[in-house]
């Protein structure tokens, strides 16, 4: 089957099959995090369990972009494109030796991946796409202050 999509709308599919990576690789760090059995009380588990859930739905609402624009979904996070090597490029990592580590690892994770957004949205997207980015980076943002409330 030969795809429809023009350029313009490759290149906007491939955006949001980065963002979709990026995402899918939060919901990984963040359960694994809440997983961690040295993860400090309830507060810790139910920060990152929420980021997780919220993760799940920026992945569903993203595939449901790609897929009414005629694109494929990604369905795994594989190292392609340039806003998420970007964020990959920061080093975000889950697995800190500490709950200090796991903290710092998981507000770098919550920063880089605002930084991705905020590249994705210098793009040329449909008004709808662009409302829909934004919205998703709101709740980031307000996810990743939240991270800097916990001690």
């Amino acid at each position: 089957m030969k795809s429809t999509l023009h350029t313009s709308g490759k290149k906007t599919v491939h955006v949001l099959n980065d963002l979709i990576r990026i995402n899918m690789d939060r919901v990984t760090g963040f359960e694994k995090a809440a997983h961690e059995e040295r993860t400090p009380g309830a507060q810790f588990r139910d920060a990152f369990y929420r980021m997780a859930i919220e993760g799940r739905s920026y992945i569903n609402d993203l595939h449901a972009k790609v897929i009414r624009m005629g694109g494929a979904p990604v369905t795994q996070a594989t190292i392609t494109g340039k806003i998420y090597l970007h964020w990959v490029e920061a080093d975000n990592r889950f697995d800190g030796a500490d709950d200090a580590s796991l903290l710092a690892a998981c507000r770098a994770a919550g920063a880089a991946t605002e930084e991705a957004y905020h590249y994705a949205l210098e793009e040329q997207l449909p008004q709808d796409l662009h409302e829909l980015l934004e919205n998703q980076l709101w709740s980031l943002e307000r996810a990743h202050r939240q991270l800097h409330t916990i001690k």
